[in-house]
């Protein structure tokens, strides 16, 4: 099996492994990263090997991506929800290492995950959920040329009270 699925410029999307457990673990756990992504749930050592474990299938639904740099894990990222008939997919990434944000390292990781989703899977559609007041996030899309197609409100409750959600995609 060839270590990446994908990669140029020195960032790589390869497949999630368990020598990424200790930083996956601690990115999705960690309280901001949480309120800016929405993760509900923490994450444990079962559910993470539960990931690690995902994608051997012929056609999964979930496909999860380490984003590396230089050979050196940065970023987690993912299709989710894959729909093979109607050829779409959510896309979910962020940047775990604070200094390896505002590097263009998430543009470049989104460009491969572009460029996977739309050659290797065939799919037409991707789009991210991105909550509403979350200005990084959509500023990040919209420079990476996705279009705002709407929001969905109070479609997400979080913390004792519900939150819009945009949504950003791109077609091939």
């Amino acid at each position: 099996m060839k270590d990446y699925f994908i990669e140029r410029e020195n960032i790589g999307l390869r497949p999630i492994n368990v020598k990424d457990k200790y930083e996956f673990i601690k990115w999705h756990n960690d309280e901001d990263m949480r309120e800016r992504i929405g993760g509900i749930f923490p994450f444990n050592e079962a559910s993470f090997n539960e990931i690690v474990s995902l994608g051997f299938e012929e056609y999964p639904k979930n496909i999860w991506f380490s984003i590396c740099r230089n050979k050196k894990l940065i970023g987690i990222a993912g299709l989710h929800n894959i729909k093979y008939v109607q050829k779409n997919a959510e896309c979910a990434i962020f940047i775990g290492k604070g200094e390896e944000r505002q590097q263009k390292n998430g543009s470049l990781a989104l460009k491969l995950i572009e460029e996977y989703a739309f050659g290797e899977l065939g799919l037409h559609r991707i789009y991210a959920y991105v909550f509403s007041k979350n200005n990084v996030a959509k500023h990040f899309f919209e420079k990476n040329k996705w279009k705002y197609e709407g929001t969905m409100n109070e479609a997400f409750y979080w913390k004792f009270h519900y939150r819009d959600i945009d949504i950003y995609a791109k077609l091939r």
